[in-house]
């Protein structure tokens, strides 16, 4: 029988399947993007009474099996990195794989997956456990049939990893459909994550009329959802429905998802003539283009006084809009070392608010690069002849700080920031928001300006004074970022983030 179960181990910095903050495994990393290891250590300690492996070694044994099946195939040690967990937890209760679990997965794991979770030596006592790239979907299989919740979480976790290698995002609706099959909410969360950080690129490809009718009512419900503009989304929505034929039910509760007050009045007008749903749902069209043009022409004091609008609800808040009325960026040229701004990836240059970039060079030669945009005070139309000034900072080191007279700790550097020079109106506020790219590829991280800064993540984990970004970048640093000014109506339930 199994000694007592100890404690679930947990590496710093992951959640777990309740938590709903965006803090991902703190993977340490060593060696190199193209091979190395990294390492997850726990706290828990394996029982005492643990019995000795067969190798005659008195210390726990370390899990290496080779699977067979479809499902996990090749050695757990094989892959180009791999992610070691020390002091594994205790999996609970082994139970027979044709037994029905809460949260299987409906097919039973490999022959090797068996043998090793029905093996309390090798599996249940050792406390340590290999898992590679290769081999995460198979100890995440193996979880889900044996009913182990707490490994089952782990593993999907690290999944992170995986989602941001596959551009074509087949990768990660494959693995959004396996959790919802093997009821993980980690994982599915994970998934949804990383879809809504590169939703913009996501809408572009091939798999874009694939997505599953619940994932996109997911992905249209968030706030942190990237894309140039709400028109955008409109647009890839429609183009969604014409492809996959969904219902009309389906179709109606996706588009209540949509934020029509975020469309410029010109860009409703035209709705009637560049949307094929807005024949077929002509009624719900006029009722939220209504709400818009209310939003867009009556001033906030008479919306929230003679309206009865709630201007907290999501239909008044803006997304991560990337377009250059609300954004701009900066990017790294890592060849010559210096930097140069840029529209954002697959973007052209062209700048209607007379943006430019600064450099300060240093004795190093190294450029602390600043970036001057402006942007209406407020997505309504009564805002857009009002502009606001912005300069945008990217501080790698205090002396980079003392030069843009930001305050900085020692510890602050890496970091972002963002200030205002012109005068608002006192009724808006802000929650400005940086997305944080990897090699140009993928949103790896999303920070928020707490004032006027935003403190970056660690790209892989290895700064251990500092969290690790939710989708890791190795082998660093980042490549770009891009900030998004998001303005809204104050109101008594509402706070400015900047």
């Amino acid at each position: 029988m199994p000694g007592p179960a100890v404690p679930w181990w947990r590496p710093p910095g992951l959640a777990g399947a309740g938590d709903t903050d965006r803090k991902p495994p703190a993977l340490l990393a060593s060696g190199g993007p193209q091979g190395g290891r990294g390492t997850l250590r726990g706290q828990s300690r394996p029982p005492s009474r643990m019995p000795v492996g067969s190798d005659g070694g008195g210390g726990p044994r370390r899990l290496r099996g080779e699977a067979s099946g479809t499902a996990c195939r090749g050695r757990a040690s094989l892959g180009r990195r791999e992610i070691r967990s020390v002091g594994a937890p205790d999996v609970g209760p082994a139970r027979h794989p044709g037994e029905p679990v809460g949260g299987g997965v409906g097919r039973r794991p490999s022959r090797w997956l068996r043998q090793a979770a029905m093996s309390p030596a090798r599996y249940f006592y050792s406390r340590r456990i290999d898992v590679s790239l290769a081999s995460v979907k198979c100890f995440h299989q193996l979880a889900s049939a044996y009913g182990a919740e707490q490994l089952q979480s782990f593993c999907g976790r690290l999944f992170a990893l995986l989602l941001p290698q596959d551009p074509s995002f087949q990768t990660p609706l494959e693995l959004y459909a396996y959790a919802l099959a093997s009821q993980d909410p980690v994982l599915e969360e994970v998934c949804t994550q990383f879809l809504a950080w590169n939703f913009g690129a996501l809408i572009q490809t091939e798999a874009w009329p694939r997505v599953p009718t619940s994932l996109l009512q997911a992905l249209l419900s968030r706030s942190e959802l990237a894309v140039p503009s709400e028109l955008a989304v409109l647009q890839a929505l429609d183009k969604w429905s014409r492809e996959r034929q969904a219902s009309h039910g389906e179709v109606a509760g996706l588009l209540r998802e949509v934020r029509f007050p975020m469309m410029l009045p010109e860009d409703l007008f035209q709705l009637q003539f560049n949307v094929s749903l807005y024949r077929v749902h002509e009624a719900l069209f006029q009722k939220k283009i209504l709400q818009a043009l209310e939003f867009h022409t009556v001033p906030v004091r008479l919306l929230a006084q003679y309206g009865g609008r709630n201007l907290t609800e999501a239909a008044y808040w803006p997304r991560l809009y990337t377009s250059p009325t609300w954004s701009a960026s900066l990017r790294d040229q890592s060849a010559s070392g210096s930097w140069v701004s840029y529209a954002g990836p697959g973007r052209s240059s062209y700048n209607p608010y007379n943006r430019r970039t600064s450099y300060y060079e240093v004795a190093s030669r190294s450029y602390y690069p600043s970036r001057s945009f402006r942007t209406p005070q407020h997505p309504s139309f009564l805002f857009q002849a009002k502009m606001v000034s912005w300069s945008f900072y990217y501080l790698p080191t205090m002396q980079s700080c003392w030069n843009y007279g930001i305050s900085c700790s020692s510890e602050e550097p890496p970091l972002l920031a963002l200030t205002k020079s012109d005068y608002t109106d006192p009724s808006i506020g802000y929650e400005n928001k940086a997305l944080v790219f990897c090699e140009e590829r993928f949103v790896a991280h999303v920070v928020d300006f707490r004032g006027q800064k935003a403190k970056l993540p660690s790209p892989s984990g290895t700064n251990g004074s500092r969290s690790e970004a939710y989708f890791p970048c190795s082998p660093g640093p980042f490549s770009s970022f891009q900030v998004v000014v998001r303005p809204f109506y104050l109101t008594n339930s509402s706070n400015a983030g900047l």
